[in-house]
């Protein structure tokens, strides 16, 4: 089978697409023909090394949608030839954490890679049978965004009529978060980088679009849009760059999650203003398994709309990441095979 592999940390270059042996299945797994896999931003962590070191090839990628091309033994799930999409959180099944289905706090907790291949293998459990109505594309486009979104809005206590500071608004992760929190009735205020991105955003539900440029301090038009009370949610993805702008949009009470850090991790930050102000930061890395069976419905029923900005042939990954580092996406962008 052809897969993309990354031997070494580093830029595009060191993603190459070889020839590999097709996987078999073991007890308890099923093998998936993949029909397209989502790119996300961890894909491009993990060819860096932001996760350690490669002590053997990495095949990147965690979000997929395909058809079952075979079962291990054990396997009383699924059945060849049924459409699925792969649910990327790995957990022990067995903790305390994991039996009250919060599966991220689970001390063996991990994210799925090997999704930038034609065949991959996976638990039978983290897979979820693909609804009617949608392409491979769409529903490889829906897992980690919004799994991850769902999840950091249920622990925000996201609630109607509250506000929501939107970071990074027009990626996978943007997107999702503006879908969902305008179904739970949410005022969204999106910040994007572009202008021209702007009334898509506002077609997706933004109420109010702010346009920011590295150095801006947006706290000022925040608590001008807010009459000085500020937001009751801030979602981050950014990290350096605006953290700090961050916690001065925040309203008295309110909940900062931090979910990325695309311009970097290292911050410094007044305390003061957080407990003085009873801020509640929340660190959101990816949801329970229960959520993506809970919402692939919603996408067939045109109430939860997949945005994909770009399509590529597996063997083009690089070009994929390259849009992604320095071009911009507004949604996903797929891999097809």
């Amino acid at each position: 089978m052809k897969a993309i592999r990354i031997h070494e940390p580093g830029d595009i270059s060191v993603m190459h697409y070889e020839d590999i042996d097709i996987p078999q299945p073991g007890v308890g797994q099923v093998r998936v023909r993949l029909r397209a896999a989502g790119v996300n931003h961890r894909d491009i962590w993990v060819r860096r090394g932001n996760f350690g070191a490669f002590p053997d090839p990495v095949i990147p990628g965690s979000d997929g949608a395909g058809e079952v091309d075979a079962i291990g033994a054990g396997v009383t799930r699924w059945s060849v030839g049924q459409k699925v999409v792969i649910n990327p959180g790995l957990s022990c099944g067995a903790c305390p954490a994991c039996l009250k289905g919060d599966h991220p706090a689970c001390r063996q907790f991990r994210i799925f890679d090997g999704t930038y291949a034609e065949y991959t293998v996976v638990p039978e459990e983290n897979l979820v049978a693909m609804p009617g109505g949608l392409t491979f594309a769409e529903a490889a486009s829906v897992g980690i965004p919004y799994v991850t979104a769902e999840d950091f809005l249920i622990r925000a206590n996201a609630l109607p009529g509250q506000s929501l500071l939107l970071w990074g608004a027009t990626g996978g992760l943007g997107l999702a978060t503006l879908q969902l929190a305008k179904l739970r009735g949410l005022r969204v205020v999106a910040v994007t980088r572009s202008q021209s991105r702007s009334e898509k955003l506002r077609q997706y539900g933004a109420d109010e679009v702010l346009i920011y440029t590295s150095g801006d301090d947006l706290s000022d038009a925040v608590m001008s849009l807010t009459h000085g009370r500020g937001l009751d949610i801030v979602v981050d993805s950014v990290g350096r760059e605006s953290f700090v702008q961050s916690l001065s949009s925040i309203a008295r009470g309110g909940v900062l999650v931090t979910v990325g850090s695309t311009t970097g991790g290292q911050i410094s930050f007044d305390l003061g203003r957080l407990f003085r102000h009873r801020v509640t930061l929340l660190g959101a890395f990816m949801g329970s398994a229960s959520i993506l069976p809970r919402i692939m419905p919603l996408f067939s029923r045109g109430v939860l709309v997949p945005v994909i900005d770009n399509s590529f042939p597996l063997e083009q990954a690089d070009q994929a990441h390259d849009q992604m580092e320095n071009h911009g996406v507004f949604g996903k962008l797929i891999l097809t095979m």
